[in-house]
C-alpha cells in the first residue's frame, strides 16, 4: 500500500480508496485542478494554482509569458512506496492585451505528459449585464426608475463612473459604491422617465487593475417600448 505526502488529507483519502488490492500497489499521475476544459479567468484575476497527484518524479514547464511558477516549485520526488498530493500557486499578468488568451501548463511524469489550461479574458466579471455581441447593456424602459449592474473584482483599487461626467437623467443612488476593495458588489443607479421617443444611451466604466470595461445603460424611448 502507498503511503501519502503532500498537502491535501482529503484528496489523498480518495486515492487512496483506489488501491489495488491484489497486488497492494500502484502507479499513477494525474491533475486534480484544473479539470475538463481547464481555468478560466478575468482580466485583472492574477493568482491560480495547479494540483496534481503522482508516485512518480515529475517536473512541470510553463511556457507563457503572462503565467508565472516559483522556480522551487517547477520539479519534485517522490520516495518509493509514496504518493504525492501537491498544489502549485501559478501568478498570472493583468490581462490588459484587449483579447481574450489562452496558454497551458505541462506536467511531466513517468515519461508522459499531461497538459491544463487556463483562459484569461481581457474583460472584467461582470454578471449583471450578461456580455452580448462584445458588448454589456443593461436596457431599461422608458418609465423605469431603477436598475442595478452586478459584478466581481480581484483588485483592490477598483473604480466605477460615468464616462463623461454623469447625465442628467440617470446617476448612481445615493450610497452607491463607487471604488472600494476586491470582491462582489451590486451597484443600483436611478433614471428619469423618458419622455420622447428616442433612445437615450450613458456608459459607466469600471476599472481594475489598470483594466476598463465599459456598461452601456440604454433607455428606451416611449415609441420603442410601445412597439
Amino acid at each position: 500500500m502507498k503511503k501519502v505526502i503532500g498537502f491535501s488529507v482529503a484528496l489523498a483519502a480518495v486515492l487512496f480508496a483506489a488501491c489495488d488490492n491484489k497486488e497492494n500497489s500502484y502507479n499513477f499521475a494525474q491533475i486534480i485542478y484544473p479539470s475538463g476544459y481547464g481555468s478560466v479567468l478575468y482580466a485583472d484575476q492574477t493568482v491560480d494554482s495547479l494540483r496534481f497527484a503522482t508516485t512518480f518524479d515529475w517536473s512541470i514547464s510553463v511556457p507563457a509569458n503572462w503565467m508565472h511558477v516559483n522556480e522551487d516549485s517547477m520539479a519534485g520526488t517522490v520516495p518509493q512506496g509514496y504518493y504525492m498530493v501537491k498544489k502549485i500557486d501559478v501568478k498570472l499578468d493583468v490581462n490588459n492585451t484587449d483579447t481574450i488568451r489562452t496558454d497551458y501548463i505541462y506536467f511531466h511524469a513517468d515519461g508522459k505528459t499531461l497538459v491544463t489550461a487556463y483562459t484569461q479574458y481581457h474583460y472584467l466579471n461582470i454578471e449583471r449585464p450578461v456580455r452580448r455581441n462584445y458588448q454589456f447593456t443593461l436596457q431599461d424602459t422608458a418609465r423605469q426608475g431603477r436598475d442595478s449592474l452586478v459584478f466581481q473584482t480581484y483588485g483592490d483599487d477598483w473604480t466605477l463612473a460615468f464616462k463623461g461626467g454623469e447625465p442628467a437623467w440617470v446617476r448612481l443612488a445615493d450610497g452607491a459604491p463607487t471604488s472600494g476593495r476586491s470582491g462582489k458588489y451590486t451597484v443600483h443607479y436611478q433614471l428619469d422617465q423618458n419622455t420622447t421617443t428616442a433612445e437615450r444611451t450613458a456608459v459607466l466604466e469600471l476599472k481594475s487593475r489598470g483594466v476598463s470595461t465599459d456598461i452601456r445603460i440604454k433607455q428606451l424611448g416611449l415609441k420603442a417600448e410601445e412597439d
